[in-house]
């Protein structure tokens, strides 16, 4: 998927995740995020068209986003995109308030 196809701009960020294909395992970075989705780096990411789920740490220091399945969409190297499938109310809430956060931050 090209950066032009989205249909949500993303936004830089540094943050840490976790995610596996069964349980959250693999440790990774947040390299941008939407509340449609992400960018990763890991030393090991997940293969094209597999599933995960994942658990995002914001820097409010609460607890994790929880990503319940984001399809990955595309790899290179030691990053990957991901499309957000299923995501809680509650943790789409959260998303929406600190990407807006961020858009909104000169």
């Amino acid at each position: 998927m090209s950066e032009d196809s989205r249909r949500a701009q993303r936004v830089a960020v540094q943050l840490p995740v976790m995610f596996g294909d069964a349980a959250p395992s693999e440790q990774g970075t947040v390299l941008n995020i939407s509340t449609e989705g992400c960018a990763l780096t890991a030393e090991r990411i997940p293969d094209l068209h597999t599933h995960v789920s994942m658990h995002i740490d914001l820097p409010d220091g609460t607890k994790p986003v929880d990503i319940g399945l984001a399809g990955v969409r595309w790899v290179t190297d030691y990053r990957c995109g991901l499309e957000f499938i299923r995501v809680s109310g509650e943790s789409l809430a959260r998303l929406r308030v600190f990407v807006a956060l961020l858009e909104n931050t000169p």
